[in-house]
């Protein structure tokens, strides 16, 4: 309870009206089971023994580390050094996690907020969340560890330079952690530690049935797991878009349409290739989902030349590289932003010169 009354002590920020940077919006169906801890998930080590490989392998990933308790001990390397956060000037420093000064609403004077949780791998940025029982505070700049530098969250420059977090209600702040967490509970909005980061059942969805079935022996289709092997284009890509977003999530919360390099399955389902394909074009066709993606721009070319095999299909530029740099260009997330990271364009097209020179 005092915890909780040193975070309310701290509120009095404006509104998030829109969710930025780590926190992305759910899509529309057809997703995953929406999380909840009572819905029958387990977390990642139930699959281990049957899936030893898949599960080795998606241990190291990314997705499987975007969201990490804020304490030094697991932050490791990615933690923010303790001292003042530029612009701002309020405190950071560590204690059992890490812990937040804000300013109290009616007299200004710090007040230690503890932070809960680290959104994002350390790739880019990592932007973090004091939660409290409604809702939480999302801190205004974000770490980057590469650069061992904090920087605005893109779009949280628009606010007075005296404003050190920004409150978020129980559904954005639902929003925000389930698509960095495989189960999010129904009570206390932190998720327990095995359900931190995208997990298995974040896209095969909940699997107490299945293990308790496979444990005793049975094999009732009843217990199955959501298989996603052979699945069409169509559903994998709107399984991606539930954190990646898809046109009706881009429609219904007017995200970005131009954004087709950062919101891939949205850009992706735009593409010719895509609409073409009759289904078999899915995000597995070039992402290993229980791995990192892959740098390998000749990996990549190899699926663009195992389509474009024909007189009518093959390019007429160039039939055999180079498919990557004209078709699906790096190009900036954050146009106006002082950000500067590039994602690859999913909307796989034909660039014009000009357009090529001005990304």
């Amino acid at each position: 309870m005092r915890r909780l009354l040193k975070v309310i002590l701290a509120l009095g920020l404006p509104a998030l009206t829109v969710l930025l940077f780590a926190c992305t919006p759910k899509a529309p169906p057809p997703p995953p089971p929406a999380p909840s801890v009572n819905s029958g998930f387990v977390g990642n080590d139930a699959c281990q023994p049957c899936h030893e490989a898949e599960f080795k392998s998606h241990e190291k990933t990314r997705h499987r580390h975007t969201l990490l308790a804020a304490t030094k001990a697991v932050l490791g390397s990615l933690a923010p050094p303790p001292g003042k956060l530029p612009i701002t000037g309020n405190a950071l420093y560590e204690q059992d996690q890490l812990v937040i000064e804000m300013p109290q609403k009616d007299t200004g004077e710090p007040v230690p907020v503890p932070i809960d949780l680290a959104l994002g791998s350390g790739k880019t940025g990592m932007t973090y969340l004091a939660v409290h029982d409604q809702g939480s505070v999302e801190i205004r700049q974000s770490y980057f560890p590469d650069l061992k530098a904090w920087k605005f969250t893109p779009g949280m420059e628009k606010y007075d330079e005296k404003v050190v977090g920004v409150s978020l209600d129980v559904p954005a702040t639902i929003k925000c952690i389930a698509c960095h967490a495989v189960s999010v509970p129904n009570g206390p909005l932190l998720p327990d530690r095995k359900f931190l980061g995208v997990g298995c059942e974040s896209c095969h969805g909940p699997g107490v049935a299945h293990v308790d079935s496979m444990n005793k022996g049975e094999t009732t289709p009843g217990a199955k797991i959501e298989g996603l092997v052979g699945a069409s284009g169509e559903v994998l890509n709107n399984r991606c878009g539930t954190c990646h977003q898809t046109a009706e999530s881009i429609e219904k919360d007017n995200l970005s349409k131009a954004s087709t390099n950062r919101f891939q399955p949205f850009g992706l389902a735009q593409s010719e290739c895509f609409k073409k394909s009759q289904g078999k074009l899915t995000c597995v066709t070039c992402h290993n989902p229980h791995e990192d993606a892959s740098t390998d721009v000749k990996g990549y070319e190899k699926v663009c030349l195992s389509c474009h095999t024909t007189p009518k299909t093959v390019c007429k530029v160039n039939p055999k590289e180079k498919c990557i740099s004209c078709h699906m260009p790096s190009r900036l997330t954050f146009p106006n932003a002082p950000l500067k990271v590039k994602m690859a364009e999913h909307f796989i097209k034909v660039f014009t010169p000009k357009e090529l020179k001005a990304l």
